[in-house]
């Protein structure tokens, strides 16, 4: 399925996570690596927590992405909730030990689509100014974009603790094409999540494009979520 734009785009803004980066994978194992060296008793049950750790049942990355906690203490909230989950004593210690273990696992873990190239190559050879809006924090976006080589790719990043809010605010997709040297009505934005990147994109007046990578949406019409859906970033189009 093509996704296309009914005017000219001449932006294109990017999510990061899960659309660009195997950020699901990559943040499950680095916290299973994580939980197992502050709590070895954790034992086979690491992995498992470290699911839970990217799961969040708690809600607190929300609460961050609304600006009602600092990234960094809802990291370590996450993980309290894991730890109690789990049955595992949190002590003075337990999240600094987490936090210093997290970037060399994480960097061992992650790694681009194998569809992001493409993408990125083709809106540069037409001319598109390319920008990424993130609901992380600079430092670990930095580290993510780093590790897969991506470092270059942008002309302007968007993050949730430089911006002070997150998606689905329209004023985080404002700010980020402000901040790209765009227009909303000439920007498109590809993002995995339905709700918060695509649909909210279209809220705030950008062309919204919902990458669905797990397949939720296969073989159904795009009327029914108001958004065009692609499975590979290789079926994204801008041209009308």
């Amino acid at each position: 399925m093509t996704a296309g734009a009914p005017t000219r785009i001449t932006a294109l803004l990017l999510d990061i996570d899960d659309t660009l980066l195997d950020t699901r994978s990559a943040m499950r194992r680095a916290a299973a690596r994580c939980i197992a060296q502050v709590w070895p008793e954790a034992g086979e049950r690491a992995e498992e927590l470290g699911v839970r750790y990217h799961a969040d049942p708690g809600g607190f990355f929300g609460g961050y992405t609304r600006g009602e906690l600092t990234f960094a203490a809802m990291r370590e909230s996450r993980l309290q909730e894991v730890a109690t989950h789990g049955g595992l004593a949190w002590e003075a210690g337990s999240f600094a030990g987490f936090e210093q273990g997290w970037p060399d696992a994480f960097r061992t873990g992650t790694r681009a689509f194998d569809d992001v190239a493409g993408l990125l190559g083709r809106a540069r050879a037409d001319g598109l100014l390319v920008g990424a809006l993130t609901n992380s924090s600079t430092e670990f976006t930095t580290l993510k974009l780093d590790v897969v080589g991506l470092s270059e790719a942008f002309t302007a990043i968007a993050t949730t603790d430089t911006l002070g809010y997150g998606k689905p605010d329209a004023r985080a997709f404002w700010r980020a094409c402000e901040l790209l040297g765009s227009s909303p009505e000439q920007t498109m934005y590809v993002g995995d999540d339905l709700a918060v990147d695509a649909q909210a994109a279209v809220a705030a007046g950008l062309h919204g494009v919902w990458l669905d990578r797990r397949g939720e949406w296969a073989g159904r019409d795009d009327g029914d979520v108001g958004v065009p859906v692609v499975t590979p970033l290789d079926d994204v189009s801008w041209r009308a």
